[in-house]
């Protein structure tokens, strides 16, 4: 390249298609919402851990403003919590200590994610856990919930769909999470 050439201004002209893609990623990224504190990080397992969550959840949050009607919260989500199976957790006022059946958590009071390890962002599922967890977060401030529990209807579709276009299936026991996402008495038996 001469030096005459190096100094020229550059002038990329776009027309057709790329012109008005280029122009609804900029009507976009003007329109998003401004971008909230990400939220802490506890229990990585690497330093470089908690980016690759933050990363992750851009791309869902993303996610779940194209494909479903839940709006961004107000509120912030304040943290991602690794736990290991069996830990217990603070949540809806009380310890619960996460079984190694369940995946992930969602705590409306401290607005904490729990996701029980092993998790990796690096598989479909994985990432649909997080994904399902971020949907209650936006479902608890979005409309009125008879119970907290209802809210796992919708969260488990969402997380399906998900799965759905990458080509996956959450394999989920519909039956199961119908009589989960109820606000039926519970059957207590006293110890």
């Amino acid at each position: 390249m001469t030096a005459s050439a190096q100094n020229r201004p550059v002038s990329i002209w776009m027309e057709g298609p790329a012109m008005r893609l280029a122009a609804s990623v900029a009507l976009c990224l003007l329109l998003a919402a401004p971008a909230a504190a990400a939220p802490a990080v506890t229990g990585a397992t690497s330093p470089q851990e908690p980016d690759a969550v933050h990363a992750t959840m851009e791309q869902l949050d993303l996610w779940l403003d194209t494909y479903t009607d839940l709006p961004r919260p107000d509120t912030p989500l304040a943290r991602i919590g690794f736990v290991a199976a069996g830990e217990a957790v603070p949540y809806a006022g009380r310890m619960t200590r996460l079984e190694s059946t369940m995946r992930g958590l969602y705590d409306e009071a401290s607005a904490t994610i729990y996701l029980v390890r092993p998790w990796f962002g690096d598989t479909a599922r994985d990432r649909s856990v997080l994904l399902h967890e971020m949907a209650h977060h936006r479902q608890a401030t979005a409309k009125h919930w008879y119970c907290p529990e209802a809210m796992e209807w919708d969260a488990y579709r969402i997380q399906e769909e998900y799965l759905a276009k990458l080509g996956e299936t959450g394999d989920f026991n519909w039956t199961w999470i119908a009589l989960l996402s109820s606000c039926a008495p519970r059957d207590h038996h006293p110890d």
